[in-house]
């Protein structure tokens, strides 16, 4: 996508725009650190490090000694790992195919996307919270719950990074099994870290194929960005 935006006009007329793709997958134990965060202390980094007992996908528990990256994505200390969905769509942002978008606003659809697929496939609902990125359950009651974690970064309005949906992992108890309470999620004191598999009960297969959720995904994204395309030239022929 960089490659064709880097051609002379004229090349890029005679050539087809390169269209969206998704990246998606789950992880080994991770902690990752935002582009803008110090550095952790070696102390801080230790506890991080501590084993994790980990269920995996095929139903055998481990104990696996997570990894800690500095990223260049905004925002403070999150984790990734078995049973959370990553998801990282590569867009041209200034594509001649779909409605512009900017930062915010693309921000706003990875949230809204999420929203939608949470509806629809898993019957519980989300919202945002101002100012904080990312996606919440009960974002207006007592116990605000982030069930998906937000962070983009783009190049030439080209963008990497995206969301990391939290479907069936610990989000309660020791830090010996529950990676959140190693730290403050995103630097959010007062609020918690849910999952769908504890809002969503027995609405959640344990067998969930990540390949499938993934694809539901992206559907739901493209299609936003084809509505928004839609409502954009509509607006421009009145």
């Amino acid at each position: 996508m960089l490659a064709w935006k880097a051609l002379p006009e004229a090349q890029r007329r005679d050539s087809p725009s390169p269209r969206p793709l998704l990246i998606s997958f789950e992880c080994t134990p991770t902690f990752t650190l935002g582009r803008r965060q110090d550095d952790l202390t070696p102390a801080q980094a230790a506890h991080l490090q501590q084993p994790l007992a980990v269920r995996l996908r095929s139903g055998s528990d481990e104990r696996l000694v997570p990894v800690v990256r500095k990223t260049n994505r905004g925002g403070l200390t999150t984790y990734h790992g078995p049973g959370q969905l990553v998801l990282w769509p590569v867009v041209d942002m200034h594509s001649p195919l779909y409605a512009r978008y900017g930062v915010a606003s693309y921000a706003g659809h990875l949230e809204a996307t999420t929203q939608r697929l949470l509806a629809t496939r898993f019957g519980v609902g989300a919202s945002t919270v101002r100012d904080e990125p990312g996606v919440w359950v009960d974002a207006a009651g007592d116990r605000p719950r982030k069930i998906a974690a937000l962070g983009v970064h783009h190049r030439r309005y080209v963008t990497a990074l995206g969301l990391a949906l939290n479907v069936d992992l610990p989000v309660e108890g020791s830090e010996e099994t529950n990676p959140w309470a190693r730290f403050v999620p995103c630097g959010l004191e007062g609020k918690a870290v849910t999952s769908v598999a504890a809002e969503a009960g027995g609405r959640l297969d344990a067998r969930w194929a990540a390949g499938e959720l993934a694809a539901e995904w992206a559907q739901l994204f493209e299609q936003g960005m084809l509505d928004e395309t839609k409502r954009t030239v509509d607006g421009l022929r009145r």
